[in-house]
């Protein structure tokens, strides 16, 4: 079996900085147009911290 690395990274976590990648669960704010990794999404219950809105699932 032959390790395929992730290289192509999204971004970052605005909450923890942890690097996102793009076949990870990632959330993104429309709104504020920041993402979050799925541990921080569900801390904040699915809402951006920042406006309130809900988060999306990309």
């Amino acid at each position: 079996m032959a390790y395929v690395p992730k290289t192509l990274v999204i971004g970052r976590c605005v909450r923890c900085g942890k690097k996102l990648y793009r076949g990870d669960e990632v959330y993104y704010c429309p709104h504020c147009e920041v993402y979050y990794c799925a541990t921080c999404a569900k801390k904040v219950f699915y809402k951006c911290p920042i406006c309130g809105k809900e988060l999306q699932k990309r």
